[in-house]
């Protein structure tokens, strides 16, 4: 186990690094369908504070302080510089990491998220309620909103047993929505100078693809692709198109 003041964190393979920021009260070990098309890259994956093996912490923190810990993972690490994913919530801290650290982003890589929630409509409400729920059970709830619906039961039960091989308490994610709730740099994304990838779920119900072409719109250098049949969960309802975007963009971008 390694950690980068407190946040823990590891690295698999060689090559360019990829940094990948995962979403809501999501450990690390979610990203088991995007890690295998990686395998030309160093991926640097970490569990966000809040969440998983860094744990919950009593004091409040806001996106500014996941983007100094996303900063502080990669100096552990001796990478300088990344190619940054961020899903969701992750998304999020992506884009803070970028626009107040722009000499670590190579390229961003904005999946199922958004600018900030005044330029969203989503069921914020309804997710902070069902924080309390076991995260299998939490899944289950929330699947009618996350995923396309087409997505095999099958599927879905992977994602519950990846969420719930690290245990996140209710603290930890309700930390989290506080931080992600009042956050807004839809302003400043025109200062973002890096080639950008924004993937977004034809049918995402939780964070509407009009949130996305928001996001296109807004920041320079970018590409909106679209994927069809997928929800929220764009890398469970259609793991091989989505990871095919990703790839071919950071085999542009590198």
């Amino acid at each position: 186990m390694r950690t980068a003041k407190g946040i823990w964190w590891e690295s698999t393979g060689a090559g360019a690094p990829v940094l990948l920021i995962n979403g809501l009260g999501t450990p690390s070990t979610a990203w088991f369908r995007v890690l295998p098309a990686l395998r030309d890259y160093r991926v640097i994956t970490f569990d966000n504070r809040g969440v998983g093996r860094t744990g919950h912490r009593s004091e409040p923190f806001d996106i500014a302080t996941m983007a100094s810990d996303a900063v502080d993972v990669l100096d552990a690490a001796g990478v300088s510089r990344a190619h940054v994913l961020g899903l969701s919530l992750g998304g999020l801290v992506a884009q803070e990491l970028a626009l107040d650290h722009p000499g670590r982003v190579d390229s961003l890589m904005l999946v199922s998220t958004h600018p900030g929630i005044p330029h969203l409509t989503v069921v914020a409400s309804a997710v902070a309620t069902m924080a309390a729920l076991p995260p299998a059970e939490r899944t289950r709830t929330l699947a009618p909103i996350l995923y396309a619906g087409k997505t095999p039961a099958a599927e879905i039960a992977r994602d519950e047993e990846a969420a719930g091989a690290i245990l996140t308490t209710p603290e930890g994610i309700r930390s989290q929505l506080l931080a992600a709730t009042p956050w807004d740099r839809y302003a400043d994304l025109h200062q973002l100078d890096v080639p950008v990838l924004i993937l977004h779920g034809r049918d995402d119900l939780l964070v509407p693809l009009s949130a996305g072409e928001k996001l296109a719109a807004a920041i320079p250098h970018s590409e909106l692709v679209v994927v069809e049949t997928a929800g929220h969960r764009v890398f469970t309802d259609q793991t091989a198109t989505a990871m095919e975007a990703i790839t071919s963009f950071l085999d542009r971008a590198a």
